[in-house]
């Protein structure tokens, strides 16, 4: 009796080591044994890439145990910020491949902007610009991902190599197209690189 009782609690165990648990009231998850992406995010209703891309992960990385992630869509992590009272900031919305300058709570200017593709994610926060660049070479990626884009215009970098650019090679905005940035029309980015600054707060979400 007692060894049948012990197997059961065993059994009982490793199902709740395996199961999904609830995201936190931040958004977050703390990732359990046996977690997977897919199965994480079959668990909250998202795809793979949203998820991975929320983490600034690879849609086929690994996860460990007592990991934390974030939850796109869930308890706030889609980081809605209002702004302060004339305050420039942008709004970079990853699932509808828009962004909108705002001052304050009214939004100013609007466009279609092609963020990073599946496998190279557009990081998700709130982030502060803090260099200008009228022109810049970029380059990177290996093998049939290389690139090498010379005087790409109106750069303004907000965390690390990610930045809000003109892109002058496609014309698909609207879409993912990029290795991580935020791609403007040459136009519009001209407009943001004269409307915003140094210090100002760039919001990217889904």
């Amino acid at each position: 009796m007692k060894r049948r009782s012990l197997i059961i609690l065993i059994a009982l165990l490793v199902l709740l080591a395996f199961t999904v648990q609830p995201a936190l009231a931040d958004g977050s998850y703390t990732v359990q044994a046996g977690d997977t992406l897919s199965s994480i995010a079959g668990a909250y209703g998202v795809s793979v890439s949203q998820l991975a891309a929320a983490n600034g992960l690879g849609w086929n990385s690994w996860v460990y145990t007592g990991q934390q992630l974030a939850i796109p869509g869930g308890g706030g992590t889609a980081s809605y910020y209002s702004g302060g009272y004339g305050e420039h900031w942008i709004d970079v919305n990853l699932s509808t491949q828009t962004l909108t300058a705002y001052e304050g709570q009214v939004p100013v200017y609007s466009t279609l902007v092609s963020t990073g593709m599946w496998g190279t994610p557009t990081v998700v926060g709130t982030f502060q610009i803090y260099v200008k660049h009228y022109s810049a070479l970029m380059t990177g990626g290996y093998g049939a991902s290389y690139y090498y884009l010379p005087d790409v215009p109106y750069v303004m970098y907000f965390y690390g190599g990610y930045g809000l650019h003109g892109a002058y090679w496609h014309n698909n905005f609207g879409a993912p197209m990029s290795h991580g940035c935020v791609n403007l029309s040459v136009g519009d980015a001209a407009w943001l690189f004269n409307w915003a600054s140094v210090g100002t707060r760039v919001v990217t979400h889904y």
